[in-house]
């Protein structure tokens, strides 16, 4: 009988051991899970130091509603304006292959990084969607005493392009649009929009930023740009600035990610009534050259023109044939 009671005792001990075990277990994972994005450190350099190993005329940077922004402005007491919006993960310095020539032609040209994106100021827990954009550009215009301009948006900057004139028409006298990711239906998958929508919330997204600044190094970014090309050709720096040299960017992926259902356009496609010029590569596999043909039958007064042998970066696979897209929608 005793030593069925001292057997059972033992039973008992590696039991209340096995739990002390798994408790400390436990305790050790949650402490590493809370403190995994303190280790994982902000890193980057300054866009200040970044851009000064270049020489970009006309490049500055702005206070614009308490964001320090960058943008480039060339032939500044010239009239006629021209006002040039990047695509997603882009800059403003993607234009440089064709600001000269715009400038030749007698424009004021303007590139402006959005907020968040390029060189411009990124913080936590702000709104990067597109209606955000969309005023962002407007109190920049304003600071720029630009009264009326020609808009232009690449890909993620068409759809801020067309949202900007829904808002504010008066301001556009002409919209044109390179390869341009419109957004005019709301997400159908309701699952994948509130799956989205967890990104809101703090610790989620916190931990999504550490994943994001592990899995996404400099090369990766550099790899998925250049997907984006039909034509491969070398881009150099600062015509490409790569996002992750930049403490923060990742927040705005993330917030950019989460807003999705926001940046859809609330005013018909048909209700546009500027000149509207369309500009695509043949070759885009990232937003397909049937988009173009889309927009083209939905936008009144609107043109259409394909450039081929280039996929969804023409300024840089061939900037000279969209020199002269550009030169025919603005003599049109």
């Amino acid at each position: 009988m005793k030593l069925i009671k001292e057997y059972r005792g033992d039973i008992i001990k590696e039991k209340l051991s096995s739990k002390k075990i798994l408790k400390y277990a436990v305790c050790i994972f949650l402490i590493i899970l809370i403190s995994s994005p303190i280790l994982v450190r902000d890193k980057g350099i300054s866009p200040e130091d970044y851009i000064s190993n270049f020489e970009i005329d006309g490049g500055k940077f702005v206070e614009v509603n308490n964001y320090k922004t960058y943008y480039i402005d060339v032939n500044t007491k010239s009239e006629n304006t021209i006002v040039l919006l990047h695509g997603f993960g882009g800059s403003s310095t993607n234009w440089l292959p064709v600001i000269p020539s715009l400038e030749k032609e007698g424009y004021r040209v303007v590139a402006v990084d959005l907020k968040g994106f390029g060189l411009s100021q990124k913080k936590s827990n702000e709104d990067y969607s597109h209606p955000s954009q969309v005023e962002f550009v407007d109190s920049f215009v304003n600071k720029l005493e630009l009264k009326k301009f020609i808009l232009v948006g690449h890909s993620m900057g068409g759809n801020i392009a067309i949202m900007y004139y829904q808002k504010y028409p008066g301001k556009v006298e002409k919209l044109i649009l390179v390869s341009a990711s419109i957004m005019d239906k709301k997400e159908d998958n309701t699952m994948k929009v509130n799956a989205l929508k967890i990104l809101d919330w703090p610790i989620i997204r916190e931990y999504v930023r550490v994943i994001m600044k592990v899995v996404y190094d400099e090369d990766r970014i550099s790899s998925t740009f250049k997907s984006a090309m039909y034509k491969q050709v070398e881009i150099e720096e600062p015509l490409f600035v790569n996002p992750t040299l930049f403490k923060g960017w990742e927040y705005v992926l993330i917030k950019i990610t989460s807003s999705r259902d926001k940046n859809v356009l609330t005013k018909p496609l048909e209700e546009i009534d500027v000149p509207t010029f369309l500009i695509w590569g043949e070759e885009d596999t990232w937003v397909p050259v049937s988009n173009g043909y889309y927009l083209k039958e939905r936008i009144p007064n609107s043109r259409l023109e394909v450039i081929g042998g280039v996929g969804h970066l023409p300024m840089f696979e061939d900037p000279e044939k969209l020199i002269d897209a550009f030169m025919s929608s603005l003599e049109g």
